[in-house]
């Protein structure tokens, strides 16, 4: 009986083990499935890694050259995200250091958001940008009638509306509602009609809140939020005071230069022209900001839209903005919408920067090399005027038997007989 019961549990196993021996070592074929080979898409910085090296090298010693205090810089080619660092502190005389998700303010960085966002509409139907302001805002009072009666959507978002430079803006820094400027506008001078000249401008520029407003029913904020935040994924980005400093992680603003450098308070200034100055944003959103608009985000921002803002509007015709060492090889300077459009060194290059008290941000990108930057200082000096031009030279001349970066102001400097940094 113990014999028999042995040799069971001997058939048993060997029935067990056979079956396990001979199981099939492929997967048997099932009719309609098809097995897709998933191909590793190539590292492209590869392409350009002596150049990124050098470029962080320079960036790197600028920055603490010239005494900033904290920042970020993103580089994106070929829709990767190649270099994305940050730097220093938060706040002077702290421990506190700045990381991928620290938010800055964008200043005048906005209006490439905004510009983007009112082409997304209009391609939707929701608004239209050859369509007259007045249209929208029947209640809109300007100093002349044929400007108030011809002023469009498109105009606003070129600086083209007529109105003086910088109309209104010490309202602003006084803190004064956008509902009170509003309805002064009636006074504000007039130098040209719609269209006719560029004359930069925050408070006109930002009517784009109002009108998206009425039309949708829906804030500026939560319309950015659902048609270009969210969808890019870009969750430490907001348009208000209250979500800046909600965020627990953001950059204090400071004042001074090298070894005189001071933390200022934090305010709230510019706030009330969300489009033209009110986005906040860590260089991780940026990242993601400049992979869609170098065109590879196309479920979010498609190619019409990518086409109007690329398209001028207006030539800016000041023979002193964007001139000298540092902008040299620029053939043309004009304005699309929410952005500016250089020929340099026969190169379509996107452009904007921005500046409000203790900030600067700075962002360019090249659609025909695949290519853009973006640069986030929470103090204000040198580097943020000579980061991009710096940045764009290097590349349009970057040959891998010369990556060194050289900047337009050491070149001159050592047409000067002075001894550059050596990288």
């Amino acid at each position: 009986m113990k014999l028999r019961y042995i040799l069971a549990i001997l058939l048993i196993l060997s029935i067990t083990y056979i079956g396990y021996t001979f199981q099939p070592s492929s997967v048997p074929y099932i009719d309609n499935f098809i097995v897709e080979e998933v191909i590793e898409e190539p590292d492209y910085s590869l392409e350009i890694a002596d150049f990124l090296e050098s470029y962080k090298s320079y960036f790197e010693y600028k920055f603490h050259e010239y005494g900033s205090v904290g920042g970020a810089l993103a580089i994106v080619y070929k829709g990767q995200v190649v270099v994305l660092k940050p730097y220093g502190v938060k706040k002077i005389h702290t421990t506190d250091s700045v990381d991928v998700n620290t938010v800055f303010r964008l200043a005048s960085v906005s209006k490439g958001f905004a510009g983007v966002l009112s082409s997304i509409l209009h391609h939707k139907k929701i608004i239209h940008l050859d369509t007259t302001v007045i249209s929208y805002l029947p209640d809109l009072q300007l100093k002349k009638k044929e400007n108030q009666q011809l002023l469009t959507v498109e105009n606003l978002l070129s600086h083209t509306s007529g109105l003086v430079s910088y109309s209104f803006d010490p309202y602003i820094e006084r803190g004064v509602s956008f509902s009170k400027i509003y309805s002064n506008l009636k006074i504000a001078n007039i130098s040209s009609k719609p269209g006719e000249l560029y004359a930069y401008q925050n408070v006109m520029f930002s009517l784009v809140d109002t009108i998206i407003h009425k039309q949708t029913g829906k804030s500026y904020e939560t319309v950015l939020k659902e048609m270009i935040f969210n969808p890019l994924g870009m969750i430490d980005a907001s348009v208000t005071f209250d979500g800046f400093t909600s965020t627990q992680n953001y950059a204090y603003p400071h004042k001074g230069w090298k070894n005189h450098v001071a933390a200022l308070p934090l305010n709230n200034r510019y706030y009330e022209t969300k489009p033209a100055a009110g986005v906040n944003a860590s260089i991780t959103d940026m990242s993601k900001w400049l992979q869609a608009l170098l065109g590879y985000a196309p479920e979010v921002i498609d190619s019409t839209v990518l086409a109007d803002i690329q398209t001028p509007r207006i030539p800016i015709r000041s023979k002193y903005k964007y001139s000298g060492a540092l902008w040299s090889g620029v053939d043309s300077k004009e304005y699309s919408l929410g952005w500016r459009v250089f020929n340099m060194h026969d190169t379509k290059v996107m452009y904007h920067g921005g500046f409000v008290e203790g900030y600067r941000a700075e962002i360019a990108f090249c659609p025909e090399k695949k290519i853009g930057i973006v640069v986030l200082l929470n103090s204000a000096n040198t580097l943020a005027m000579e980061a991009i031009p710096t940045f764009l030279h290097s590349f349009f001349e970057y040959s891998p038997k010369v990556p060194q970066v050289i900047s337009p102001l050491t070149a001159q400097n050592q047409t000067k007989g002075l001894k550059p940094h050596a990288f």
